[in-house]
């Protein structure tokens, strides 16, 4: 099977200090968010988004297009699925801070009865988790828990 392989490329620029600011973007001009120290790391208050959130942002928007792909494939009829995600960042002198968990709550709208599609919702929250490249890429460093609810 051959390989292959997509390159993605963001560039970024910091301004400043510990209280500076720093923006981020992709090659495309699509995306573009400025980001700055977290205040709870000696940042400024509430300036902006920081480092933590936007890899937070990835891991759930990664999960969600992968479980919007899975739950196609799996002709389930979902009208809508929502997702919320959380991070515990952990400190200490050894290590310094890193991610150790990551929790994501994908809520499914259905259309229909939402009940005779309970284990194919479960089986595809299980795989969305085993394909989505960020969970994939810090799988071993990140525990992910991922709990779903569904609404019709």
């Amino acid at each position: 099977m051959e390989t292959k392989e997509q390159i993605y490329r963001v560039r970024g620029s910091w301004t400043g200090d510990l209280h500076g600011r720093g923006i981020i973007q992709n090659e495309e001009g699509t995306f573009k968010t400025n980001f700055a120290v977290p205040s709870n790391f000696g940042g400024p208050e509430g300036a902006m988004t920081n480092p933590e959130e936007i890899f937070l942002s990835s891991a759930c928007a990664c999960y969600l297009v992968t479980l919007a792909i899975i739950a196609e494939k799996m002709r389930l009829p979902v009208k809508n699925i929502t997702c919320t995600a959380e991070g515990r960042v952990t400190s200490d002198l050894h290590d310094g801070h890193h991610f150790r968990d990551i929790a994501l709550h994908p809520h499914f709208e259905l259309e229909g009865d939402g009940d005779k599609y309970d284990e194919a919702i479960a089986r595809a929250v299980q795989l969305a988790e085993q394909r989505c490249i960020i969970s994939r890429a810090v799988k071993g460093s990140v525990k992910y828990e991922i709990k779903h609810t569904v609404a019709v």
